[in-house]
Order: structure tokens, then sequence, then C-alpha cells
């Protein structure tokens, strides 16, 4: 396999673990969307249709709290 597409699927597993250890909600969303959108390009280009199915599911969840969030501020 390329080392570099397996380096991007390390960066998108590291995003999300990363984003378990913010404090704010806000910030915890957008580092989980961003390994969201990295592991589902990961698991699309890997052709594992699961990893990248589960990855779309969580990239759009984090959206719509991110708006409910955004919509609380003002």
């Amino acid at each position: 396999m390329n080392i570099w597409l397996e380096l991007f699927g390390y960066l998108g597993t590291a995003l999300v673990l990363l984003s378990m250890m913010m404090t704010k909600v806000e910030h915890l969303r957008w580092f989980n969307l961003a390994g969201s959108i990295v592991s589902m390009i990961y698991g699309a280009c890997c052709g594992t249709w699961p990893t990248a199915i589960l990855n779309l599911g969580l990239a759009i969840i984090n959206i719509v709290q991110l708006m409910r969030l955004n919509k609380l501020k003002t």
C-alpha cells in the first residue's frame, strides 16, 4: 500500500483521538469533523466502505451539532 495513503489514514485516527482530549465541545466537534472527513476519504480510497460510511455519518452528526451550537450562541 502507498505509504502516503497509510499516513493519511493515521492522520485521521490521530485527529479523532485528539478530539477526545478537548474540553470545549465546539473544539471537540471541529477536530472530530476533520478526523472523520480524513478517515472517510481514507476508507473510500482503500475500498473499506463500512469505514467510509461510518465516518460520513459521524461527519454529518458533527456538522449538525456545530450548527446547533452556533445557533445557541446567537
